[in-house]
């Protein structure tokens, strides 16, 4: 329902023109997109927010070129930043180490010559990953009725009610880290293998060395096991990023110097990690607040907005992003750009 609302509503301001005067102050040099898991057109997944069917990134492409939009990579952007040029520009990224990245999502971005950076955790190669919403999902996918401790149930026997169901208890979750713990006991509780679902799901070491080669992809690092690094004392937070830095520079030989903090909202990352991500050595590190890039943020680069693409999106909704509606909605018409530690209106989640 709420994304059905959302897309209304973007359809409303599209035509309206609204998001066309939006953009001259919100709009920015350019968009980096945030995506996830790329899926067969019309697979059903509960967790649909992250997942994004193979013809929808294929229309999406295509939109942007009609537009006159450059595709870049993420190196490309910061460039463009700080060497402005005519025209906007979008910059595509997905996090986590799906191995659908390489199978789906690469053929599509070759087709448009559109660069690409892959946040990769170490854990979704070696099955570690603290992946409690691939376990969520495989919990409701196949139950008709969930029931949290605190006595909250959702029906979910048909598919809108399982996807409804995944969105209101990952939403609460990012708004009350505390339940996670009954989260992970109901998923061991079921049987579910959480190990496995990451592995099934994960780039191998073989794989990820395949991605990496080819010349559109840029490998970035996401952590060791996808922890929200706030919660976590210093030095655990650098470590995860270090050991995980460390694991993809020896497995594909190659620089890794990009950063995307897990989950990515004001709640998982702050001037504290912006500060250890810069120690540790990386050159930029993206977020889930919404908004597009600016020069200004050559400034606050271990602080980039991002907007996700998912099943949910429309040619509406996409042009919205691209705008910076998200942003002048979620900051009430505040400034287009926000830093760590200065709001936490364009969070995503």
């Amino acid at each position: 329902m709420r994304a059905v609302v959302k897309a209304g509503l973007t359809l409303a301001v599209h035509r309206s023109g609204l998001a066309s005067i939006l953009s001259r102050r919100y709009g920015g040099a350019g968009t980096i997109f945030m995506l996830h898991s790329v899926v067969e057109n019309g697979a059903f997944y509960p967790d649909r927010g992250l997942r994004c069917p193979t013809a929808q990134l294929d229309a999406i492409l295509t939109m942007l070129r009609r537009r006159g939009i450059a595709l870049v990579s993420l190196d490309e952007a910061v460039s463009r930043l700080r060497d402005p040029r005519p025209g906007r520009f979008a910059s595509f990224t997905f996090d986590d180490g799906f191995d659908d990245n390489l199978s789906r999502a690469l053929p599509v971005m070759e087709r448009h010559g559109a660069p690409f950076t892959v946040y990769v955790a170490t854990g979704m190669i070696t099955g570690d990953l603290d992946a409690w919403w691939l376990g969520l999902a495989a919990l409701i996918r196949s139950r008709d009725v969930i029931a949290l401790p605190d006595g909250t149930t959702f029906a979910c026997g048909d598919a809108p009610s399982k996807v409804a169901a995944f969105d209101a208890i990952e939403r609460a979750i990012h708004r009350r880290y505390e339940l996670l713990p009954a989260i992970r006991d109901m998923i061991a509780a079921a049987g579910l293998d959480l190990p496995g679902l990451v592995r099934a799901e994960g780039l191998t070491l073989e794989r990820l060395r395949r991605l990496a080669e080819h010349p559109l992809v840029t490998i970035g690092a996401h952590g060791t096991t996808h922890i929200n690094l706030a919660r976590a004392p210093e030095d655990v937070a650098r470590e995860e990023m270090a050991a995980n830095r460390a694991f993809l520079e020896a497995a594909i030989g190659r620089p890794v110097r990009h950063f995307c903090y897990p989950f990515g909202n004001a709640r998982a990352c702050g001037p504290r990690e912006e500060r250890l991500a810069e120690s540790v050595g990386f050159e930029t590190a993206v977020t889930t607040r919404h908004g597009a890039v600016f020069p200004d943020h050559l400034h606050h680069l271990y602080a980039l907005p991002r907007e996700s693409l998912s099943v949910h999106d429309t040619p509406h909704t996409v042009a919205c992003k691209l705008s910076g509606f998200y942003r002048a909605v979620y900051s009430r018409l505040g400034a287009p750009v926000s830093h760590m530690g200065s709001d936490a209106a364009g969070d995503r989640t």
